[in-house]
């Protein structure tokens, strides 16, 4: 048991984090486009609590949208940028949480265990690396920190 805990208090490299985010993201990518465009499984028509309905064109939209917003995290891998503070990026992080779940929700469900099952406990990722803070790279925790030296 103190083995796991050791692990879990040590931060990841930056090599381990990129190549983990990339493998995270090709695997939604490949899941949803599998599922939702090839096999044109069905997704709810009912968005934002019933308060919104769409019909069949924007049903497809919604399939494409849904499985497209794995371009802003490759982007971010090929450019290597920082967009946001530590801080801001533990909160993207956790709103990416809230997105993968209520996307696992809108997915139609079925008999045995689908790929919203899989896109539920993908969510738990994003979900500990905001918690944790640790997944971020090196370059991205001190990004537009001031740094301060004080000398005696």
């Amino acid at each position: 048991m103190m083995w796991l805990i050791k692990f879990i208090q040590k931060r990841p490299s930056d090599k381990t984090i990129l190549s983990g985010r990339i493998l995270f993201w090709l695997l939604y990518i490949w899941v949803m486009y599998y599922n939702l465009i090839y096999l044109n499984k069905g997704i709810d028509s009912e968005y934002f609590f019933g308060t919104l309905v769409l019909d069949a064109q924007w049903i497809e939209i919604a399939k494409y949208i849904m499985t497209g917003i794995w371009i802003v995290p490759v982007f971010m891998w090929l450019i290597n940028i920082c967009l946001l503070k530590k801080k801001y990026m533990r909160i993207v992080q956790v709103v990416f949480w809230i997105v993968l779940f209520y996307i696992a929700g809108s997915i139609e469900e079925s008999a045995n265990l689908d790929f919203d099952v899989l896109i539920w406990f993908m969510g738990i990722l994003p979900l500990f690396a905001g918690i944790t803070g640790k997944c971020i790279t090196s370059k991205c925790l001190k990004y537009r920190e001031k740094i301060t030296k004080i000398r005696v």
